[in-house]
């Protein structure tokens, strides 16, 4: 799901923490699988050029609504696979 998520984020070096993280549903063969990016935060560190971003990874079953991780009653959606909360480091 890392490797289908990068809309702009192949400069992320290292994945540096994981806060949290659900493997909603089962993934079969046949199943296509997308994913997509959200930016949550950032922050600055010590090193100089590096900063650090707070990404949520969503990767999705082909046929779930785009975008959509819940529904109105706050549960994950049908077709949810993976949630899962990181930051990794990136030149700045």
């Amino acid at each position: 799901a890392r490797a289908l998520s990068f809309n702009g984020l192949a400069n992320a070096q290292m994945i540096v923490a994981l806060n949290a993280g659900a493997h909603v549903a089962p993934c079969f063969a046949g199943d296509t699988v997308r994913a997509w990016s959200e930016v949550l935060d950032k922050a600055e560190t010590g090193a100089p050029g590096v900063g650090a971003v707070r990404l949520r990874l969503v990767a999705a079953k082909d046929g779930a609504v785009p975008f959509q991780l819940r529904d109105a009653a706050g549960k994950y959606a049908p077709d949810v696979l993976l949630d899962l909360d990181y930051w990794v480091l990136m030149p700045v």
